[in-house]
């Protein structure tokens, strides 16, 4: 295989042709995207004012938790309030109740019949 000196010359040519064009993709696309980079000074400015958020979300965190502790302490409160109230609601309705739930004497009577009835019959079975 032979090569001419044209032959070498027009492959080179060829190849600097398309190295040249691949370069000035990349000129076009670094002259579209550098613009759009941050720069150091720009990346510490987002950092604090980052910091400043997370500090504001920190101090919201702490203020939450103070209400939910008292929102706890008062339920806290309020049932045990509930819960005492309604036991001496029912002490009160029991010793309200309770001399309707009394005997009168002649119920103890019948009540004491039935009771020694009963003695009776279990000695009668022994």
């Amino acid at each position: 295989m032979q090569f001419n000196e044209e032959g070498q010359r027009a492959s080179a040519m060829g190849g600097n042709a398309e190295l040249a064009l691949q370069v000035q993709m990349l000129k076009t696309r670094l002259d579209v995207v550098l613009p759009t980079l941050a720069t150091r000074e720009q990346l510490q400015q987002e950092v604090g004012a980052l910091r400043g958020e997370i500090g504001t979300v920190r101090a919201e965190i702490g203020s939450l938790r103070s209400e939910m502790h008292q929102a706890f302490t008062n339920l806290l409160k309020w049932g045990v309030g509930v819960a005492l109230t309604s036991i001496v609601a029912a002490a009160a309705v029991v010793t309200a109740m309770a001399p309707m739930l009394q005997l009168s004497p002649r119920g103890r009577d019948a009540l004491a019949l039935a009771m020694v009835a009963d003695k009776a019959q279990d000695l009668q079975r022994e």
